[in-house]
């Protein structure tokens, strides 16, 4: 049994005018997903907290272990409904996926364990929603991605690298913003374009380093 229970922490009410698509796509989406990959004995939580969304969807996703999701609303954000309604499906997927992965494998120690684990969340919200790349998955020009692809190399694996850096951008450094969402994105595209026969729902348990072998 798939056991993936919702909470909607919503005693101040400001999740109400939401509450019923949140509940219906999360439902739908679950079940969606419990269909291709086996990830069982998770809470999603979601709740109100903007500083903890993404400034352009008013959604944002957190997965701190194998049996937790957060999920946190701006519900100050204008287009908060439009952003439910096509991108609640594909956080969910996301997250999920990190979960499974994280029973198995860990989410990683390494900046290449982190890109991998990025890029194959990614593609699977992509195999789920068939929707379009996200920003942070095409963040980086054609220059840029041969570039920082380069310097990523040299930390594959580092334990003590600089995830903020990485992966939020750092201007001291000269890391553009996603750069480790959009690295990661691409090396499993490329593992994808040469195994065609596989799916990111499949890969759930495959290590970082094959993806580079």
């Amino acid at each position: 049994m798939n056991n993936i229970n919702m909470h909607l922490l919503n005693a101040s009410g400001s999740l109400m005018p939401f509450k019923k698509d949140i509940e219906s796509i999360t439902k739908i989406s679950v079940k969606k997903i419990v269909n291709v990959i086996p990830v069982s004995d998770v809470d999603i939580v979601l709740y109100e907290d903007p500083q903890s969304a993404i400034s352009h969807l008013g959604i944002g996703g957190y997965t701190p272990n194998a049996h937790l999701v957060f999920i946190p609303f701006d519900t100050r954000h204008k287009h908060l409904r439009n952003s439910i309604r096509e991108r609640l499906e594909g956080t969910i997927a996301h997250e999920l996926h990190h979960a499974l992965r994280k029973r198995i494998l860990g989410y990683g120690d390494t900046l290449l364990e982190a890109m991998i684990s990025e890029g194959l969340a990614d593609h699977f919200d992509i195999e789920i929603t068939n929707k379009e790349p996200d920003q942070w998955d095409t963040a980086l020009t054609d220059k840029q991605m041969t570039a920082f692809h380069k310097k990523a190399k040299k930390e594959y694996f580092n334990k003590k690298y600089d995830r903020s850096a990485w992966f939020f951008g750092s201007k001291g450094k000269g890391i553009p913003k996603w750069a480790g969402y959009t690295l990661g994105f691409n090396i499993v595209s490329a593992y994808l374009k040469k195994h065609p026969d596989k799916k990111p729902s499949q890969l759930y348990r495959t290590r970082a380093e094959e993806f580079i072998g």
